[in-house]
């Protein structure tokens, strides 16, 4: 499990690690300085370089004290040159013993003190670090300190920042224009939320988490957001028993399709007992040819228009009784009756069982509707847009903190399928790091909803169902793409590759 901290959160967990456990500060910034320099040298052999020269950029905060450190570990093994700006008064202890241990080793400490040294300032060394500003930054950078941005943004060299990125807004992801575009990025103790959402990623390029000497568990005291690694599949799906029946591994009752569009149901049907179901039926009103032969069909009355009739619902209730979870939505339209059909539903057994809503099937929610935990909603910002009425725009650039405000609005989990998909029921949140492009094909959302009904049903909560079923998801396409690039990918061979990630 990666643990990802806000900047508040990771001020927290130092505060404990130094006032609580007793470990000083300096140690800390000591600790973090022999980590990065075992991860920078792995970076040099990887890149293959031969003794590459350092240029430092340091502010006088507590990111320059570690720049300050680090440059010291490597002084001994690499040629090693130091610029800095700010003010060596207003330094912490910790940062002024590493600046003056880093000038009495001799590695030259230049202090940058106006636009002309900037100007004049070249650099020809094969690798940047970037230790200016760190987690406490933002995308707001004026000054010297933005000056020395556009220096290094124009500079072919490798950068590896420490920390984070300057000019990067560790909490938003937000990003300065000239923002450094980091090749590597050695952060401390944890994975920053700004690191990984928005601009993060693009900035921050390949990141390493530094440890501190001091133990992951005062990370986890204050972690509310989360990232799944491949591990964590077999810790949290529940084990097959050795003598057992279909009856022990969940019934899911799939509310889908129409004449029109019977394949979108099929890929929900089908992903829901390639994951793992006991047993799973799809009530619609058409099946496709390429609907697995496991799956159970249950016929419902339709409408003139293919659509699944509200004179349904007595044929759905014994069902509905039975099931251990409800995916309801792919490929349903927007035809009213049926949109009202699906309210029914959700209202009546919103507190009695669990039910996963996709697709068309958003459009029986509305910004008002009084949900409960038992419910997921899957939708991608557009959808969103229309049931919060908030512009898409304004979701898309606030994507995390949007479903996380909206998932205790309505109270219920809220999946928002953006990059990175963030699954969150308002006060814990999962983001799913794996995944790729070639997932953006029709269909990919209907396997998904499958997928997550599967799990719910086999007992885990809606909120680890749902985090989990994005994460296989994602990594059924990252398997096939592997294998066969992105262009071929569809939602088909996301199923296909299931087997692969599930083994």
């Amino acid at each position: 499990m990666k643990y990802i901290l806000t900047p508040d959160e990771m001020r927290q967990a130092d505060s404990l690690a130094i006032n609580h456990y007793g470990v000083p500060s300096i140690v800390l910034m000591e600790n973090a300085a022999r980590s990065s320099s075992m991860y920078i040298q792995q970076i040099i052999e990887e890149e293959g370089l031969i003794e590459p020269e350092f240029t430092f950029f340091c502010g006088s905060g507590n990111n320059g004290g570690d720049g300050f450190a680090l440059a010291r570990h490597l002084c001994g093994l690499y040629n090693v040159k130091i610029y800095w700006i700010g003010d060596e008064s207003k330094m912490s202890e910790e940062t002024r013993i590493n600046y003056l241990s880093a000038k009495n080793l001799g590695i030259p400490c230049i202090k940058l003190e106006s636009e002309e040294d900037v100007e004049q300032l070249e650099i020809v060394s094969e690798i940047i670090v970037d230790a200016l500003i760190g987690v406490g930054g933002s995308e707001n950078i004026r000054g010297l300190a933005l000056s020395i941005l556009k220096k290094i943004y124009n500079s072919p060299a490798l950068k590896i920042a420490i920390d984070s990125p300057t000019g990067l807004n560790t909490l938003t992801g937000k990003a300065n224009e000239f923002c450094v575009q980091a090749d590597y990025t050695i952060t401390m103790f944890a994975y920053k939320l700004g690191l990984l959402i928005n601009d993060g990623p693009e900035k921050s390029g390949e990141i390493y988490v530094a440890g501190l000497g001091v133990p992951n568990s005062i990370v986890e005291k204050f972690a509310r957001t989360f990232a799944y690694e491949y591990e964590d599949l077999f810790k949290l799906i529940p084990e097959r028993k050795r003598i057992s029946s279909k009856f022990d591994y969940g019934r899911v009752l799939i509310i889908a399709g129409s004449e029109r569009y019977p394949g979108a149901a099929a890929l929900c049907a089908n992903a829901s007992i390639k994951s793992g179901a006991g047993l799973t039926i799809l009530a619609s009103t058409s099946f496709h040819p390429m609907l697995l032969p496991e799956v159970i069909r249950l016929p419902l009355i339709p409408t003139a228009g293919g659509t699944i009739s509200e004179k349904s619902l007595s044929i759905l209730e014994e069902e509905i009784e039975k099931a251990d979870s409800i995916a309801i939505g792919p490929g349903v339209t927007d035809n009213p009756e049926t949109i009202s059909l699906i309210r029914q539903v959700i209202e009546r057994y919103k507190d009695s069982k669990k039910i996963v809503v996709d697709a068309d099937g958003l459009k029986a929610i509305s910004f008002d509707s009084v949900l409960s935990k038992n419910i997921v909603i899957t939708p991608h910002c557009g959808e969103l847009s229309r049931i919060i009425n908030i512009q898409r725009t304004e979701i898309e650039n606030n994507a995390y903190f949007v479903a996380k405000e909206w998932a205790s609005k309505l109270d219920c989990i809220v999946h928002l399928k953006y990059v990175p998909p963030i699954t969150t029921d308002g006060e814990s949140s999962y983001l799913c790091l794996a995944g790729n492009p070639g997932m953006a094909s029709g269909g990919s959302g209907d396997v998904l909803t499958g997928i997550i009904a599967t799990f719910v049903a086999r007992g885990l909560e809606p909120l680890i169902a749902t985090s989990l079923g994005a994460f296989v998801h994602a990594l059924a396409g990252d398997f096939y793409v592997e294998q066969y690039g992105m262009e071929t990918l569809t939602a088909s061979a996301l199923i296909d590759f299931l087997p692969e990630v599930l083994f």
